[in-house]
């Protein structure tokens, strides 16, 4: 019989679920989102969004301050909020997480067939990647830590060894000159930047069930290799094909990597890389699912009730559903990728927590 007590994760394992997830997101963003507002001068606001993130970091730190062993963030919005308050917030976050998966669903689909199957259909992928992440969401949290942890070295490993040998192709004219009249556009593409990486955030619905006297969230090492890894996407691509042809790419990452040559012994690459992000992808869907199972829990039975796993089907169906309708084609798939989700985050993380946050203040009741 499932014991929620015997379903604990250690902060390490918390740390390489965190890595693994962000891999897709970082791809599908970078740099597309960057471009827009700050040209070849994007890679800039990579390092500068390390403080907006740290300041993120640090507000769910004095969020989760004062938990309980079993209490993650949906807890804590009943202890702001109040017991009704925070129920509605806490369905409000489920039901937003649930458009998320199934625009996970739909852009994992469509990455897989423009760099491997172009002539097929995004609903075959859709549908074994919902099952699979449906049957990872109905067991244990730890055993899909411990997959993170195993993937995490090899996932690693192909993402930064496809770094390098992109790095001979990098024409660093694309990058600069820097000049004082590219400063504003830089300043505002921290905005994507953040939130493609607050992301993480939603991670702290999970800390009721990590390991007693651990603090809340990833190690800070985490955010500090997924700037790297941004700050290298940033300069592989755009350093390959200029900052013009770039943006108008849908999937720059992939192009570039179709050139490269590993020895003259292994052509096609982007078929590897594709392979090993399914990985990702599959975390990914099953940790929203198990959020979701979770929340939703909270927000129908109230806190201090054990997780219903079985609600995670009723999640899955209803993200197949969003996947299904949300982007019946690439171009609507790219205006969700670059505005809609974005915009839709940035809501729910960056305004929606500081405010719930500001209110328990406010009510002395975290």
């Amino acid at each position: 019989m499932y014991d929620p007590r015997e379903d604990r994760i250690s902060r390490r394992q918390m740390t390489a679920m965190g890595w693994v997830v962000l891999l897709a997101p970082l791809i599908r963003q970078i740099p597309g989102s960057l471009l827009g507002p700050a040209g070849r001068t994007g890679w800039l606001a990579i390092p500068a969004a390390a403080l907006p993130l740290w300041g993120l970091s640090r507000l769910l730190g004095r969020f989760l301050k004062n938990r309980g062993p079993d209490e993650g963030l949906g807890e804590m919005f009943c202890r702001a909020l109040g017991r009704g308050a925070g129920r509605a917030a806490a369905l409000a976050y489920t039901i937003w997480l649930v458009l998320y998966t199934g625009f996970v669903l739909r852009a994992g689909a469509d990455r897989f067939i423009a760099a491997v199957y172009p002539q097929s259909h995004p609903w075959i992928f859709m549908g074994v990647m919902l099952v699979l992440g449906l049957v990872a969401a109905l067991g244990r949290l730890r055993t899909l830590a411990r997959c993170a942890q195993v993937s995490l070295p090899l996932l690693a490993a192909v993402f930064w060894g496809v770094m390098l040998f992109a790095l001979p192709e990098v024409d660093w004219g694309n990058l600069v000159p820097v000049t004082v009249g590219d400063l504003p556009g830089t300043a505002l593409a921290v905005l994507p930047m953040t939130d493609t990486l607050g992301i993480l955030a939603f991670m702290a619905f999970l800390q009721g069930r990590v390991q007693p006297g651990q603090p809340p969230g990833p190690a800070p090492s985490c955010l500090l290799w997924l700037l790297l890894g941004a700050l290298a996407l940033f300069v592989t691509t755009v350093g390959t094909f200029g900052a013009e042809l770039a943006q108008n790419l849908h999937y720059p990452f992939f192009a570039m990597i179709r050139g490269i040559r590993i020895f003259d012994l292994l052509d096609r690459v982007e078929a590897l890389v594709v392979a090993q992000w399914v990985i990702t992808d599959f975390i990914l869907v099953s940790m929203l699912l198990q959020i979701c199972s979770g929340t939703l829990t909270l927000a129908l039975r109230g806190p201090g009730v054990p997780r219903r796993r079985w609600l995670a089907a009723g999640c899955a169906a209803a993200a197949a559903l969003a996947g299904w309708l949300c982007a019946p084609t690439s171009f609507a798939l790219r205006r969700l990728t670059l505005y809609v989700f974005p915009l839709g985050n940035a809501v729910f993380i960056f305004a929606g927590l500081p405010l719930i946050f500001l209110v328990g203040r406010l009510r002395k009741t975290i």
